[in-house]
């Protein structure tokens, strides 16, 4: 008989409606690795862990659970190689959970149902069965093949058998070791800008082998290097190799999550643009300049309020002067989430009147959006007219940057063009920069935020129409 092959550790995220236990069973399958001996709040920090069970290392991720945040979690769910959908035996399927449905399909990994507080006197387990059916996820028992666990995140209930379920399931994925491959690959997921230490970020190693002092690479673009690596219990690593959480110390600027890292420069037979906040003023908008503590967040904030106000400029780490310069020169209001402002910042905004809003819950920074008036009045809103249609032919990854090869179907596809609130930021024909295509002409566009369309989807696009 062969030598077993070597593998690597699954990579685990776990989806589910807010409030039906995500952190929770995170919390305890963390603190059910007695040998882990993590330093607290290690994980919040660095947004992963590992743990080792039967002698198995399991890789989790730890992902935003709120609506806002579904751009962040569709791109956690295909860092992972396994999913845990999380579904509250006393509430059932709620919108959040059909979202963390479709994003589990659309990455295309296995995944199991943990459904959680079945010790509440509440818990129906048919019910959720039932309602689970009848939103495409047939588990066993019930018609289909998808594994559910009856589990109490506050009892540790059902924990021992969810973990085994999770070995399993990536057994049979057969993930192979790819420690010994060049050049070495790892997946941002998240990022910040801390005041003395710079530019941070947490990746997921995808392949190879980093080591301290390791080039970062973005594409062809150097992104500093590799100072310091710490894992999940926050102890410094001289190598990192396949499903290891790391946060790097070294960049020479804020890394987008999203983004594919490398050791050495990629180079790509078409070069694309990204646009990372589109500042298209509208009069009928108020002028907001964003600042958030991390990356992702601010992704999430801005795909979530970008159609409601003018962002003329948005970034992470603390409110500078700056900033303050910049919101009196465009008339804006400084909007935070989760980050500070150094007192002299605070005294000159106060003099010069501008307002400074900070928010640590994003239902608040919404609501406050909402009773200010900020979030237009539909029969105000400018509309949106269909100005074009397009069949995707192929996808391809340039770097970690997604280009959806197609065929303009109908109408005028123009650069600029909105696609269910994203934006068509390159348009290429061939190997040309182009402004606009017609019916029957091939082409490649990227969108910002990021869409996940597939070989035969049609993308609809459209533009504003113009007030009267």
């Amino acid at each position: 008989m062969s030598e077993a092959k070597r593998t690597r550790p699954p990579v685990v995220t776990i989806l589910g409606h807010v409030d039906h236990g995500k952190t929770s069973l995170l919390d305890r399958i963390r603190h059910a690795d007695v040998a882990a001996g993590e330093v607290g709040g290690i994980t919040q920090a660095i947004g992963a862990y590992q743990i080792e069970h039967q002698g198995k290392k399991i890789t989790f991720i730890d992902t935003p659970g709120h609506a806002a945040f579904s751009a962040m979690r569709a791109r956690g769910g295909h860092a992972a190689d396994v999913a845990i959908l999380i579904v509250a035996a006393d509430d059932s399927v709620m919108p959040q959970t059909r979202e963390s449905i479709e994003h589990i399909k659309a990455a295309g990994i296995p995944f199991v149902v943990a459904m959680n507080k079945v010790d509440l006197p509440g818990a129906n387990p048919e019910k959720i069965k039932t309602d689970l059916a009848n939103n495409g996820v047939y588990v066993e028992g019930y018609g289909g093949n998808v594994p559910m666990v009856q589990i109490s995140a506050k009892t540790g209930q059902g924990i021992e058998e969810l973990l085994e379920i999770i070995l399993l399931l990536s057994e049979l994925e057969e993930l192979g070791d790819t420690s010994e491959i060049k050049p070495a690959t790892a997946l941002v997921i998240e990022s910040s800008l801390h005041s003395q230490k710079g530019p941070l970020a947490t990746l997921i190693v995808k392949q190879g082998t980093y080591h301290k002092n390791d080039n970062l690479f973005v594409g062809a673009e150097n992104f500093g290097k590799i100072r310091s690596m710490i894992d999940y219990s926050g102890s410094s690593l001289e190598e990192a190799t396949p499903s290891t959480p790391i946060q790097i110390i070294g960049f020479n600027q804020v890394p987008n999550v999203g983004d594919i890292i490398t050791s050495t420069p990629l180079k790509s037979s078409i070069e694309v643009e990204t646009t990372s906040v589109a500042a298209q003023t509208n009069i009928d908008r108020p002028n907001i300049i964003l600042k958030s503590d991390v990356q992702g967040s601010l992704e999430a904030i801005i795909a979530s309020i970008k159609d409601d106000v003018n962002i003329l400029q948005a970034g992470v780490g603390m409110v500078s002067e700056t900033d303050v310069q910049n919101a009196i020169a465009l008339k804006a209001e400084i909007i935070g989430f989760n980050t500070k402002i150094p007192t002299s910042v605070a005294k000159l905004a106060e003099v010069e009147h501008v307002k400074f809003s900070n928010f640590r819950i994003i239902y608040q920074l919404f609501d406050y959006l909402k009773e200010n008036k900020i979030r237009l009045n539909e029969s105000q809103a400018p509309k949106l007219i269909e100005t074009g249609q397009a069949k995707v032919l192929k996808v391809f990854n340039f770097a970690g940057t997604i280009v959806y090869g197609c065929v303009c179907t109908s109408g005028k596809i123009s650069k600029g063009d909105l696609i269910n609130g994203s934006i068509a930021s390159s348009l290429k024909a061939g190997r040309s920069d182009v402004e606009e295509v017609k019916k029957d002409q091939e082409f490649g566009v990227v969108i910002t935020p990021l869409l996940d369309f597939k070989p035969g989807d049609i993308i609809i696009f459209q533009s504003l129409q113009a007030k009267v």
